[in-house]
């Protein structure tokens, strides 16, 4: 197989994620940004002056281009473009798609993608007809439904036959992953502090099976999907460093190919397994022959239900825990993904390839395929 549009990347980091109206509630996302942006370019020695695009994932915060004002605030030239991308919880990993697209075209040499996302500073939503307050805008539109994703996953778990002990054994392992990763130090090189903070405010370390089993249906009276077998709502923010492939430059690793496609909206829990299918053919691949895969968990019932349908081994699964523990700040979430794959792929100290794939609010699902720093085309011809 040709790996003949791959990029590399530098670099990928996030800062720590905090509950909505929790730590970070007082940070705009300029300020989550620009703390963590200044850092990471300080802690790789780039310069401000090598930086020739900025694309970034956003969902809650938008208006004004929210990217362009996070590049400025960063300090970078206002030459600089800055694009920022709303498609829902793959913004930050269609930001990263977008980055590296303008590269192989030519247009860039190095980029900043990733995500920024303050849900405590959320724009707040009026519905135009009725002028009432909404939780959100809509997710569908003609002949679909725009049910609520926790109502779709309800249906899906019915649908698949999966269980409400199973669901909560799985937001269980979550939990018990990122106390593991958290207790050995395991996520000290991804995290860049803000203003003192180092530490994820989510976890629920001492949360149990039989807890989690108490916990009401969140979304339906009968349905399996509570607080705790879904993923929670946050602040954070990512930053995925790009530059153009140069042979034997070190780098963190290197994004090889994506996939982002669209699918029912009544199953967009489905669309990892579809982008990742469609990915995984283009390079003759097997979930096998990857070392690790990071799979955003919006719900319990979605992520079991993508890694039965996907074969993914448990060991190779969210080896750090996923966002049933650590939440989901939307637009930060994709670049979370790369940082967390990379940290896990580069402990291996040896060639190893992974993947980063999430679904999509209205049906959508996108995939990466990612080489780390080990990596190199002659171990996969």
């Amino acid at each position: 197989m040709e790996f003949n549009q791959k990029v590399s990347i530098i670099a990928a980091e996030r800062l720590p994620i905090g509950k909505v109206n929790g730590m970070l509630q007082n940070a705009q996302p300029e300020s989550l940004y620009t703390e963590l942006v200044v850092q990471q370019l300080k802690k790789k020695a780039i310069s401000l002056d090598e930086i020739d695009q900025v694309y970034l994932g956003n969902v809650m915060n938008q208006g004004g281009n929210l990217a362009r004002r996070c590049a400025l605030a960063a300090g970078l030239s206002p030459t600089v473009s800055a694009q920022t991308i709303d498609c829902q919880c793959a913004s930050g990993l269609t930001a990263i798609i977008d980055g590296a697209a303008n590269i192989l075209a030519g247009n860039a040499k190095m980029v900043l993608t990733g995500g920024v996302e303050s849900n405590s500073n959320a724009n707040t939503i009026f519905d135009c007809i009725t002028g009432k307050k909404s939780q959100r805008y809509p997710m569908t539109a003609g002949p679909y439904l725009d049910q609520d994703v926790g109502v779709i996953a309800d249906a899906q778990a019915v649908k698949y036959g999966l269980t409400r002990k199973q669901i909560d054994y799985f937001a269980y392992m979550s939990q018990r992953k990122a106390y593991t990763a958290f207790s050995k130090g395991l996520l000290t090189p991804e995290i860049l502090a803000y203003k003192r903070l180092i530490q994820d405010e989510c976890p629920r370390f001492n949360t149990t099976v039989e807890v989690l089993g108490q916990l009401k249906s969140a979304f339906t009276p009968a349905g399996v999907c509570t607080a705790g077998n879904s993923c929670p709502i946050n602040d954070g923010a990512s930053s995925v460093i790009l530059k153009k492939y140069t042979a034997a430059e070190p780098t963190a690793g290197y994004l090889l190919g994506s996939e982002l496609l669209g699918c029912s909206p009544e199953e967009f829990i489905l669309g990892p397994v579809y982008a990742t299918q469609k990915l995984l053919r283009r390079f003759n691949l097997r979930v096998e022959q990857l070392a690790a895969v990071e799979l955003n968990e919006a719900f319990a019932v979605q992520a079991l239900l993508c890694q039965k349908k996907l074969q993914i081994p448990a060991e190779k699964l969210n080896i750090l825990g996923g966002a049933l523990a650590y939440g989901h700040p939307y637009g930060a979430t994709g670049g979370i993904l790369v940082t967390h794959l990379l940290n896990i792929l580069n402990r291996l100290k040896r060639p190893a390839l992974g993947l980063v794939t999430l679904c999509v609010a209205g049906g959508l699902g996108a995939s990466l395929l990612i080489g780390n720093a080990y990596w190199s085309e002659e171990d996969n011809a």
